[in-house]
Protein backbone atom coordinates (compact mmCIF):
# COMPACT_ATOMS: atom_id res chain seq x y z
CA UNK A 1 0.00 0.00 0.00
CA UNK A 2 1.40 3.28 -0.83
CA UNK A 3 1.88 5.92 2.02
CA UNK A 4 -1.21 8.19 2.59
CA UNK A 5 -0.93 11.50 1.18
CA UNK A 6 -4.01 12.51 3.34
CA UNK A 7 -3.58 10.82 6.82
CA UNK A 8 -6.83 9.49 6.85
CA UNK A 9 -5.87 6.05 5.92
CA UNK A 10 -3.85 3.76 8.54
CA UNK A 11 -0.26 2.51 7.07
CA UNK A 12 0.28 -1.51 6.56
CA UNK A 13 2.32 -2.45 9.85
CA UNK A 14 2.38 -6.12 9.44
CA UNK A 15 5.02 -7.72 11.33
CA UNK A 16 6.23 -10.23 9.35
CA UNK A 17 5.98 -8.15 6.20
CA UNK A 18 8.28 -5.87 7.74
CA UNK A 19 10.43 -8.39 8.47
CA UNK A 20 10.70 -9.87 5.29
CA UNK A 21 11.12 -6.14 3.56
CA UNK A 22 14.50 -5.86 6.10
CA UNK A 23 15.66 -9.22 5.61
CA UNK A 24 15.33 -8.62 1.80
CA UNK A 25 17.28 -5.44 1.95
CA UNK A 26 20.15 -6.49 4.24
CA UNK A 27 20.49 -9.13 1.82
CA UNK A 28 20.92 -7.15 -1.55
CA UNK A 29 23.09 -5.01 0.79
CA UNK A 30 25.46 -7.82 1.70
CA UNK A 31 25.22 -9.19 -2.01
CA UNK A 32 25.59 -6.23 -4.07
CA UNK A 33 29.73 -5.65 -3.52
CA UNK A 34 30.11 -9.69 -4.26
CA UNK A 35 28.02 -8.93 -7.42
CA UNK A 36 30.38 -6.15 -8.23
CA UNK A 37 33.58 -7.53 -7.51
CA UNK A 38 32.61 -10.79 -9.57
CA UNK A 39 31.34 -8.73 -12.77
CA UNK A 40 34.42 -6.18 -12.35
CA UNK A 41 36.41 -9.65 -12.69
CA UNK A 42 35.09 -11.03 -15.15
CA UNK A 43 35.33 -7.65 -17.15
CA UNK A 44 38.97 -8.01 -16.79
CA UNK A 45 39.43 -11.73 -17.59
CA UNK A 46 37.66 -11.27 -20.84
CA UNK A 47 39.86 -8.30 -21.58
CA UNK A 48 42.95 -10.05 -21.13
CA UNK A 49 42.02 -13.79 -22.70
CA UNK A 50 41.00 -11.18 -25.70
CA UNK A 51 44.17 -9.72 -25.43
CA UNK A 52 45.96 -12.82 -25.76
CA UNK A 53 44.36 -14.34 -28.69
CA UNK A 54 44.91 -11.53 -30.25
CA UNK A 55 48.60 -11.68 -29.26
CA UNK A 56 48.49 -14.88 -30.84
CA UNK A 57 46.87 -14.36 -34.08
CA UNK A 58 49.25 -11.71 -34.35
CA UNK A 59 52.22 -13.73 -33.71
CA UNK A 60 53.73 -11.67 -30.56
CA UNK A 61 55.31 -12.79 -27.79
CA UNK A 62 53.62 -13.87 -24.47
CA UNK A 63 51.52 -16.67 -25.98
CA UNK A 64 52.54 -19.33 -23.42
CA UNK A 65 51.53 -17.54 -20.17
CA UNK A 66 51.07 -14.01 -18.44
CA UNK A 67 53.13 -12.48 -18.20
CA UNK A 68 55.31 -12.08 -20.91
CA UNK A 69 58.24 -15.02 -20.07
CA UNK A 70 61.54 -13.07 -20.43
CA UNK A 71 63.74 -13.67 -23.77
CA UNK A 72 65.66 -16.98 -23.52
CA UNK A 73 69.10 -15.00 -23.97
CA UNK A 74 68.40 -13.12 -20.62
CA UNK A 75 68.00 -16.86 -18.95
CA UNK A 76 70.48 -19.08 -20.29
CA UNK A 77 72.96 -16.49 -19.38
CA UNK A 78 71.68 -16.13 -15.66
CA UNK A 79 72.07 -19.59 -15.37
CA UNK A 80 75.96 -19.97 -16.46
CA UNK A 81 78.24 -19.78 -13.57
Amino acid sequence: MAAPSSGSEEYDTDPAREATAYNNSIYLMVGTPYLLLGAFGFYVYRGLKKNRAARAAAGGPGMEGFPCPLPSTAVSSSLQP
